[in-house]
């Protein structure tokens, strides 16, 4: 049963298997014997993806010197999943193209058929409360839809306050001339007008979106709180949370994403910490009074200028909760300037969550070019997640061709012939062209969806869902892990716990439940030779 993980074998695509039994075998240890003698169990199957709703308890930050996402029985929880923008408000540039696609369910059973446990749905200030202290039911209705049909397919949500060069409303009229040196803008996506306060400075920009001085205006009057504006968003999150205070499958909140720079970067990380620390407040108080039973991570993020320079100052520690998780976007060796590299933008993120007491988590990152020639890329952001025991969010699902990102900043407003992205679209028809591979290979590889105890080590080979787990617990407990089909058969798992285990057999791969105990290593490596039957 012993090899070293490393298969030579062809990624295939993702199949549905037809498969009778699997074999649990002994530990390999390093002298290459097994201890437990092997056992068969029966495969079962199902129809739709091998997790559901009831895979999703609470999530809360187990604390301590290695602190990690976990369920409610303290096992650790990876995240890994996908941004989608559908529920985002952007502007529309282009009149003939639309900036968003409507999902329907089958998007969320697509990406349970590639084995991601979280979706990370953008959400909008303008549209949750288009005029001050009013709130739009029927788009919290919009997002409650959402969150349940994620859940139905066992896909956490993380709630994410989105926003773009601070708002749709900082785009340059038209007909309006920009000065020498300077170029119109489009709008973005964000606050609602009323928020945007731009004390009439000009929309034109220099080529980057947040250096116009009506975007750099609208980001000094929300940290100062003019005119209240500020508070209106925390009231908004109040809201929010009050909508999913007994939600168990949305995972938790991101404040605000890729907050803009006004006051200058130091000013902004004070006035940053202020914002966050009233924002969790709020959704503690909303929690408790909803009596929900748990409180919801909150995921925070670093200023905008992170995910151009893959580093950045951060806020001082600004609250005592217990369940914070810091959220940059790694986006080095992708979009990020300079010569940092993926490995670095790690390192830098986890010596920044320690200034926190916390972990992180990778809210956005990705790749938008030729998928073959960025596919060492993304296997190399690969192994950084496994290595530091993290998850993230791919941005993004699939992108309409009237996104802002599309059209970019004129003057005709056209997107490329092909956008890239986890769904490749043709535009300006936006047909989907189908899934990104090897792009998807790699993000569909083995991982635990939930490990007793912790984690230590998980190394992977993407191409034939080949990989070794290790972790630690006290006591016992069962290690659950999504492995995918790749067409190779039946994962064959040896474990140190010895015993039975379960496998069941869904749209694209397996759920693999093995007993471990202690200090624990799990294999899994694709065996045909094991697969019996029809």
């Amino acid at each position: 049963c012993c090899h070293d993980g490393r298969v030579r074998r062809p990624a295939t695509a993702l199949l549905p298997a037809l498969l009778v039994v699997v074999v649990l075998a002994g530990a390999c240890t390093s002298g290459g014997s097994s201890d437990d003698t092997s056992a068969t169990t029966d495969v079962a199957r199902v129809d739709g993806a091998p997790f559901d709703a009831d895979d999703l308890p609470p999530l809360h930050l187990e604390g301590g010197d290695q602190p990690r996402i976990a369920d409610d029985e303290g096992r650790q929880v990876l995240l890994r999943g996908v941004n989608l923008n559908t529920l985002g408000d952007y502007d529309q540039a282009n009149p003939d193209l639309e900036p968003t696609f409507p999902y329907d369910e089958g998007d969320f059973a697509e990406m349970a058929a590639l084995g991601f446990d979280v979706v990370r749905p953008l959400v909008s200030w303008s549209r949750l409360e288009p005029e001050p202290g009013q709130i739009d039911e029927a788009y919290i209705d919009e997002i409650r839809d959402a969150v349940d049909d994620a859940a139905a397919q066992g896909l956490y949500t993380v709630i994410d306050m989105h926003q773009d060069a601070y708002s749709r409303y900082v785009a340059t009229p038209e007909g309006e001339t920009c000065p020498a040196g300077l170029q119109p803008a489009i709008g973005w996506d964000g606050a609602p007008e009323w928020a945007t306060l731009t004390d009439g400075r000009s929309t034109c920009n220099n080529g980057s979106r947040e250096s116009a001085g009506a975007v750099v205006a609208a980001w000094n009057n929300f940290w100062a709180d003019t005119d209240g504006i500020q508070a209106h968003l925390v009231d908004v999150w109040a809201r929010l949370a009050t909508e999913f205070a007994a939600e168990p499958a949305v995972a938790g909140y991101d404040l605000l994403n890729e907050p803009g720079f006004g006051p200058g970067v130091d000013d902004t990380n004070t006035a940053m910490a202020a914002f966050y620390a009233r924002a969790v407040d709020a959704i503690r108080g909303a929690e408790a009074a909803a009596d929900g039973g748990f409180e919801h991570l909150v995921f925070f993020e670093p200023v905008i200028l992170w995910s151009g320079l893959g580093d950045a100052p951060v806020p001082a520690p600004f609250t005592d909760d217990a369940n914070l998780v810091f959220s940059p976007h790694l986006y080095a060796e992708s979009i990020t300037a300079g010569d940092v590299t993926i490995a670095e933008g790690f390192e830098h993120a986890a010596e920044k969550a320690a200034t926190y007491d916390t972990t992180f988590w990778v809210g956005e990152y990705g790749w938008f070019g030729d998928p073959d020639e960025q596919a060492g890329l993304v296997a190399e952001y690969a192994r950084q997640e496994d290595r530091h025991l993290v998850g993230g969010a791919w941005w993004q699902w699939r992108q309409a061709c009237g996104d802002p990102h599309s059209v970019g900043e004129g003057p005709a407003y056209e997107p490329p012939d092909v956008l890239v992205h986890l769904h490749r679209t043709a535009c300006p028809s936006g047909e989907d062209l189908g899934i990104t591979q090897p792009w998807a290979t790699t993000l569909s590889r083995t991982y635990p969806r939930s490990a007793p105890g912790r984690l230590t080590r998980l190394r992977n080979d993407a191409a034939s869902g080949a990989a070794r787990i290790r972790g630690e617990v006290d006591g016992d407990g069962t290690l659950v892990l999504w492995v995918p089909d790749r067409d190779l058969g039946v994962p064959l798992v040896s474990t140190s716990a010895g015993g039975t285990g379960t496998v069941t057999a869904g749209a694209g791969g397996f759920r693999v439940e093995v007993p471990v105990s202690g200090t624990y290593e799990v294999r899994v490596t694709p065996t045909d030779a094991l697969s019996v039957g029809g």
